[in-house]
């Protein structure tokens, strides 16, 4: 019986882990938390739009969270650029010039500033060419 407490134990410590891989948590000195989950990758053609799902979590504060992507690739910008106070998450919205670069796989940072913490993570952005 104990055997397999600790067994169980240890796979639910792997999971937990395993669950936590796709997160960034910054801690300010009050001991407020801003953890900003890893997007999901996306694919866009020129001259469309997509959206992109950035989810955060906050503890100790409930002031608005500015967000910002850096490294798109040429032709591509980002509407929005904050989550609002209260507000868990925020789709934003990926523009396609008609003649953005094409590229595959292109790593892009997602940025996360509230309550003088920040912190980053990314995902894989490929642009096709038009159909």
């Amino acid at each position: 019986m104990l055997r397999s407490s600790a067994v169980c134990a240890s796979l639910l410590s792997l999971f937990v882990f395993a669950g936590c891989a796709h997160q960034a948590t910054a801690t300010n000195r009050n001991g407020s938390r801003l953890t900003l989950n890893e997007p999901s990758n996306q694919t866009i053609r020129q001259g469309e739009t997509n959206r992109v799902a950035v989810h955060i979590a906050r503890e100790g504060f409930g002031d608005a969270v500015k967000v910002a992507f850096s490294n798109l690739p040429r032709g591509i910008s980002v509407q929005e650029d904050t989550i609002p106070a209260g507000d868990s998450s925020k789709d934003f919205t990926l523009i396609a010039s008609t003649d953005a670069a094409v590229v595959e796989r292109q790593i892009v940072t997602v940025q996360a500033n509230g309550a003088g913490m920040n912190t980053m993570q990314t995902f894989e952005l490929t642009v096709k060419p038009r159909a």
